[in-house]
């Protein structure tokens, strides 16, 4: 920035900025939060470099989507905080036509869609001692990953998680989700945090009660416990990793009605976001949009009321066959807020002509 002061430049460098995905009357775009204006990002980069004679090496429409700007993510990282500084004098005294105030869009998942969501499971010592899972082990053990779907899994902030027919005990596990932005292969746990284009909240939505196969070919069926359609609520911002300052001690809780049921920080995590990282992405390619949902910490619905000791998972599927677990019903709210990164906010409704619901 030619020209400008020291004073400038320290402040167009704490101007920070998030992304999301928005519907508005029928369009589907991505947007710039600055400030409180949402600035549609295809149309206002076009009108940004028109106005402040920049030029690029990008694509240049009017339509990009989340994947577009993260397939270039180093690219536009670099580029965004001029367009963010721009539009931070735009939107003094007067909005222009393409920013939008958060109450008049509808967000949408921030990713349509990511290629895959690796879930971390048992990845915070308080959670995998509530459930009465094994003792994790960081010098014996590796991280345990599992799939879930995109378009019909993700939900977005203000979306609605509906309560599968299959199942009668249904859980919320607030997540730290890591976004890709850079095609990741075999990389270093040093390096990995180069690959993060951003962080963004998440709810491992879990049917438990379809956890378990009790004498069957496999004990354990994630698909049917995790994969159901919108068990996955996520978002509604990304918020680029240079904002967060200390990723490894953030703080995450999580509201059922109104109650904090989950309050915990990233320093009980047991793999590191580097760590899962590096395993991942030894085991499959990682791609720019996708995510990793890093796991959660005490205070899961299911282990509400209960204390149990490592190995003894069963005391808590008899608890909450018992009826003594807090769990979701319809009509219900349920809230991730992560500090730093965002809120994210869902209803519960059952599963459209679902009989055993009302």
């Amino acid at each position: 920035m030619a020209g400008a002061s020291a004073a400038e430049k320290r402040e167009k460098v704490m101007q920070h900025y998030r992304l999301a995905t928005v519907e508005y009357r029928g369009r589907t775009f991505p947007v710039v939060e600055v400030g409180e204006a949402l600035i549609d990002f295809g149309i206002g980069y076009e009108a940004f470099k028109a106005a402040t004679g920049k030029r690029d090496f990008f694509k240049a429409r009017h339509d990009y989507t989340m994947l577009d700007i993260l397939d270039e993510w180093s690219l536009f990282d670099a580029c965004l905080d001029d367009f963010v500084d721009y539009y931070a004098k735009e939107t003094v005294g007067a909005w222009p036509d393409i920013a939008y105030r958060a109450d008049e869009v509808t967000f949408l998942p921030p990713i349509l869609y990511p290629n895959k969501i690796l879930n971390a499971g048992s990845n915070y010592y308080d959670h995998s001692l509530e459930m009465g899972a094994a003792a994790p082990d960081r010098e014996k053990h590796e991280p345990y990953f599992f799939y879930k779907g995109s378009r019909h899994n993700v939900v977005g902030h203000g979306g609605t998680v509906f309560l599968t027919p299959r199942a009668d005990y249904i859980d919320w596990e607030a997540e730290l989700a890591i976004v890709i932005g850079k095609t990741a292969k075999n990389v270093s746990e040093e390096d990995a945090l180069d690959y993060v284009a951003g962080f963004t909240c998440y709810n491992d939505i879990s049917a438990r009660d379809r956890m378990i196969r009790q004498g069957e070919t496999f004990d354990y069926d994630w698909f049917a416990n995790k994969g159901n359609d919108s068990f996955a609520p996520i978002g509604p911002f990304i918020t680029p990793a240079k904002f967060i300052e200390d990723i490894s001690d953030t703080r995450i809780r999580c509201y059922h009605n109104g109650d904090v049921v989950q309050d915990f920080s990233t320093s009980n995590i047991v793999f590191t976001v580097p760590e899962l990282i590096a395993n991942a992405s030894a085991i499959t390619t990682l791609s720019p949009g996708d995510v990793i949902a890093t796991g959660t910490g005490a205070g899961a619905g299911m282990a509400h009321g209960v204390t149990v000791e490592h190995g003894e998972i069963h005391k808590v599927f008899e608890h909450m066959y018992a009826g003594k677990s807090r769990l979701l019903s319809p009509g219900d709210s349920i809230t991730v807020e992560i500090d730093g990164v965002g809120r994210l906010e869902n209803s519960v409704a059952a599963y459209p002509n679902d009989p055993n619901r009302s």
